[in-house]
């Protein structure tokens, strides 16, 4: 019998590591190429030729997807919640829910690990830890042998609610198994694309170096000002002093270049859940245009919901996502709303985000000069656009709504 080949071409993949956690002679093993993007690599000399690796692979087999059929505006009435959350808090406020009921959690953190903030899928059984799976995590995190964990869980009668991109719910969906398990509850995000760890971790030792500080943290949806695209950075000075610093999208490269679609993995500008059609019984992201489509929820026109606090939409896409939002949505606002008007501005819901013409330039300046060849090529382009920038954060949200909403109009 041949060798096993899981990966032909990059684009079949999507680096979910649901291959290494079938495997039963732990024969694969996730390897980085020259980016820092995670492929499965297979120990010949371990393998067995058993071809569950390849059976798992949802990526590269059918996998089930469901027609969403109801859409919700969703904010949770917990203040502290929604202010750690990058939206409306629906995440955390339905996994605190599940906690309460003796259940398990399983999303995304950004640990501190050899002093390198590093983005992985961790276990939670308890409410205090909720924020650290709290937020937005632009990048690819380790699942590690998470899918394992859940099996166990599962199989101890346990109650689950995992959290991850489509394509990380569609390998746990895989790699559990066609049998239906009422205990196992899923949440997919309106997923970009994902960016690498190690090209995230290499902004993050750029800024240290360059700033002279080490890093302790980093949130990408900061709400100090508001609900928006800006992040913080929490680091301790030379002086030995906790600090935080507020980084705005425009100006930080790794930021514009994951909004621009720059530096992607292969696979996300085609992939195969960025669709109506969703893989979790959940799905949620932001509701931006939320002030277009449905001013009458807002409190500035009488309604329920302060827009500067973070907005979710959230997606019902199957009778176990129904469940959820029956027995796990205590302490939510829920407002009707259409896929359509969710969709407006959640591009990714209706089709995968569009390679940018300069990805492939970009990655070469990063393999041949570093993260700070890629920060020169950012600001080179930008040119003096940096310094309207700078004045843009100066300018009130409310002022900034108001504008975008003009030129709305008038497009």
């Amino acid at each position: 019998m041949n060798k096993i080949v899981l990966v032909k071409d990059k684009k079949d993949c999507c680096g979910c590591e649901a291959c290494m956690n079938i495997c039963p002679q732990n024969a694969i093993e996730m390897k980085e190429d020259e980016c820092g993007y995670k492929y499965p690599e297979i120990n010949h000399e371990k393998c067995i030729k058993c071809g569950l690796c390849k059976k798992t692979c949802a990526y590269q087999n059918d996998c089930e997807l469901q027609e969403n059929n109801q859409t919700y505006v969703g904010i949770t009435t917990n203040k502290d919640v929604l202010m750690k959350s990058a939206s409306g808090g629906i995440f955390a406020q339905i996994a605190s829910n599940i906690i309460k009921q003796n259940g398990i959690v399983y999303g995304c953190s950004m640990e501190l690990e050899d002093g390198k903030l590093t983005p992985k899928h961790i276990r939670i059984n308890n409410i205090e830890e909720i924020k650290k799976i709290q937020g937005s995590k632009y990048v690819q995190s380790d699942i590690n042998y998470t899918y394992k964990s859940i099996k166990e869980d599962l199989k101890d009668g346990k109650k689950v609610l995992f959290s991850g991109t489509p394509c990380q719910v569609a390998a746990l969906k895989n790699f559990i198994g066609n049998k239906k398990n009422e205990n196992l509850f899923t949440i997919d995000i309106i997923c970009h694309g994902i960016p690498s760890k190690k090209i995230f971790q290499d902004y993050i030792s750029f800024i240290e170096r360059k700033e002279n500080i080490i890093a302790k943290d980093f949130v990408f949806r900061d709400k100090t000002k508001g609900w928006g695209l800006q992040a913080r950075i929490d680091y301790v000075d030379k002086k030995k002093n906790k600090k935080s610093k507020l980084i705005t999208s425009h100006l930080s490269s790794y930021y514009q270049l994951f909004l621009n679609s720059e530096i992607y993995r292969e696979n996300c500008y085609s992939c195969k859940y960025a669709g109506r059609k969703r893989v979790g019984d959940i799905t949620i992201g932001d509701f931006w245009g939320i002030e277009r489509e449905h001013p009458e929820y807002l409190k500035d026109n009488g309604g329920e919901i302060n827009e500067k606090d973070g907005i979710s939409c959230v997606l019902i896409n199957n009778s176990k996502g129904k469940e959820i939002l029956e027995k796990y949505c205590a302490d939510l606002i829920i407002k009707k709303s259409t896929f359509e008007k969710a969709a407006r501005q959640n591009k990714q819901l209706n089709q995968p985000s569009a390679k940018s013409k300069n990805r492939e330039e970009i990655l070469e300046k990063y393999i041949k000069e570093g993260y700070k060849g890629i920060d020169t090529w950012y600001f080179k382009k930008i040119g003096i656009k940096k310094y309207v920038y700078y004045i843009w954060e100066k300018i009130p949200r409310k002022y900034k709504v108001k504008l975008k909403n003009s030129n709305y109009k008038q497009s």
